[in-house]
């Protein structure tokens, strides 16, 4: 608006309400110096005001919402998404995101349109030093720029890659094994015109369609996306057997990713959109599990780098108040309830030595997944993933029951049973077995005497319950009857109030064949 035009309409307004102008018989030329007077003291005012808020704006430099707020709320969520993979809390947060984008691109694509206008206007009338054919094209620009930065920070994947047989541990991906993995865009477009999707590996084929159509979901309240549930890996062959990056690093240790890559065209703008997984361990072999979740943990647990492929080359390391509270995860995940303070006091003590009361001590990769513990065959890793595996599939309902004590020392049960009634035991994972769990009873006669059984294994325990075992277990010593030694479960519940409820029942009274037990026995020498 030209300076003149604001005079008039400041005159207008001070006509209003200056009601002793209106008399006719006022000094015309008084009125109109008057006038001016207003107008001009009205006009410094506004310039002041406006001097004001434009240096503000200035030293605030030129803030993006997405930049500022929405991208450090999208880190977040993607941080927290790490963090649910390895077994930490549900992950939420999607579907406000998706409504916050899609409230940013719909005022956007709002103001292209009023451009658009503005533009046909320009056709219809115009004048020298018309703002709007002068300031136009930049404008136009940069809507265009807000709008495809905000679409392609939008393109996320909801879903990490992730083989239905192992639910619970996603990001390992076994070649010839099926996998899922779902993408998501976090902008409602409705007006799409035009999609392709598209995802590679670097090192592996995908033996299924890689290419698809994205969709618009009805249940995600319209947005578009692409879920793949039955892909496939296969690993490349290279000549002279090289993959062309050769390291001293493991199978489980090499991070892979798999590229998604999109195009589409919105309101005339065509936006190429490209996002990737986290990395991911391709495995050969079921025996490499173990090994590839364990670098699944470490790698999530201790950055939030979106593609640190390299991340093994020198892996840092993680203070125990964090990897312990990941290992609780584990048996929150696998086998229905974490592990207490005792119990990872009693874990650390075995990792690290008395270093466990020292919550940000340092625990090495090395120490955690690859080292042998001193005596033993196998790393601290691989001895607490079997005793996960024994859990899950043998050993629920005791733990559940909080009745396993688990990580104690031949040392320090023998401290808790001595001073207990005759019979007392506790249940402990062994220290010299993968996957195996005994139980220890204290015995009076001339003196204490401690007696613990073989660690029962996942074959043993396929055979017959654990709570039929202790209700069941008999020893026989020096010729004598069998009888069974378990009384009271530490400190001093009887065990059948404990197990009772856990017991297998009784078979019915009408079965033609006579019942048989399976006794476990043992005999001291």
């Amino acid at each position: 608006m030209s300076q003149w035009k604001q005079i008039q309409l400041l005159e207008n307004r001070l006509l209003e309400h200056v009601d002793y102008l209106y008399d006719d018989n006022f000094p015309m030329d008084i009125r109109q110096g008057l006038l001016m007077d207003q107008a001009v003291k009205y006009i410094e005012d506004m310039q002041d005001d406006f001097d004001f808020r434009y240096k503000t704006l200035q030293s605030r430099g030129e803030p993006y919402l997405v930049t500022t707020q929405l991208n450090p709320v999208l880190h977040d969520w993607k941080r927290r998404q790490q963090v649910a993979a390895i077994g930490g809390p549900l992950l939420t947060g999607l579907e406000q995101l998706q409504n916050w984008f899609t409230l940013i691109a719909q005022s956007l694509f709002q103001i292209k349109r009023q451009l658009d206008k503005l533009g046909e206007l320009v056709v219809k009338v115009t004048y020298e030093n018309d703002p709007i054919p002068l300031q136009k094209p930049q404008m136009e620009e940069r809507v265009k720029f807000l709008i495809y930065h905000l679409i392609k920070s939008s393109f996320v994947v909801e879903k990490q890659p992730c083989m239905p047989t192992h639910p619970q541990k996603p990001l390992i991906i076994k070649t010839g094994v099926q996998f899922t993995t779902k993408v998501r865009l976090l902008v409602k477009l409705p007006e799409v015109d035009y999609q392709i999707f598209d995802f590679t590996s670097r090192q592996f084929f995908i033996l299924t369609n890689n290419t698809k159509a994205m969709d618009i979901e009805d249940y995600s309240n319209g947005c578009l996306s692409v879920d793949f549930r039955h892909l496939q890996l296969k690993e490349k062959k290279y000549i002279n057997g090289t993959k062309g990056n050769e390291s001293l690093l493991s199978v489980t240790e090499e991070l892979h990713s798999l590229s998604f890559e999109a195009c589409l065209t919105v309101q005339g703008l065509t936006i190429d959109l490209e996002t990737c997984s986290l990395p991911l361990v391709v495995i050969s072999n079921v025996s490499q599990l173990p090994g590839g979740w364990a670098s699944v943990m470490w790698y999530n647990l201790l950055t939030d780098e979106p593609r640190n492929l390299a991340f093994f080359g020198n892996p840092p390391r993680a203070n125990w108040s964090q990897l312990s509270e990941v290992l609780s995860w584990q048996f929150s995940t696998f086998a229905g309830r974490g592990l207490n303070k005792e119990q990872l006091t009693m874990l650390g003590e075995k990792l690290i030595g008395q270093h466990a009361s020292c919550s940000d001590y340092q625990v090495s990769w090395s120490k955690f997944s690859k080292e042998n513990i001193p005596g033993k065959p196998f790393s601290f890793w691989m001895w607490l993933d079997s005793i996960l595996e024994l859990i899950k599939k043998h050993l629920l309902p005791v733990w559940n029951e909080n009745y396993i004590m688990g990580f104690v020392s031949k040392e320090m049960e023998r401290i808790l049973l001595k001073d207990r009634e005759p019979g007392t035991f506790l249940l402990r994972f062994s220290e010299s077995h993968l996957g195996g769990i005994t139980f220890t009873w204290v015995e009076r006669s001339d003196n204490v005497k401690f007696h613990s059984v073989e660690p029962y294994t996942k074959n043993r325990l396929s055979a017959l319950p654990f709570a039929d075992i202790i209700r069941d277990y008999k020893m026989i010593s020096d010729g004598f009857v069998p009888e069974n030694p378990l009384k009271f479960l530490y400190p001093d519940i009887p065990k059948d109030d404990a197990f009772g409820p856990l017991y297998n029942s009784q078979p019915s009274k009408v079965h033609p064949y006579i019942p048989s037990t399976l006794i476990p026995i043992s005999q001291m020498l």
